[in-house]
């Protein structure tokens, strides 16, 4: 027996993904969904990942590791800059952190 498991970005649709990183399904654990959207989608997740950062509807955890996963992208520094500021003491340290 395995204690890990294996999943491949490819074997979800990008709506299955998004869904399941808004909390919308019950499957697939939100985290790990944003975590599967960038391996997927490589630099085209950057707007994705962008509106789970911003979404203040979106669980804080979605959108501290979506925050985090915006630090590979040079474009996405203005938002992380503003998140920074955000009044959301979760999101504002993954946005310092990944502004680092």
């Amino acid at each position: 027996m395995s204690d890990y498991v294996t999943l491949d970005p490819q074997s979800f649709t990008d709506d299955e993904l998004l869904s399941a990183a808004r909390g919308e399904t019950t499957y697939l654990n939100p985290q790990l969904a944003v975590t599967l959207l960038r391996a997927k989608l490589g630099p085209s997740a950057e707007q994705p990942l962008v509106e789970l950062a911003i979404d203040e509807t979106v669980d804080q955890r979605v959108r501290q590791a979506a925050v985090l996963e915006l630090a590979g992208y040079a474009r996405a520094r203005d938002v992380l800059t503003e998140l920074a500021r955000s009044p959301n003491d979760i999101v504002a340290a993954a946005a310092a952190q990944a502004l680092r």
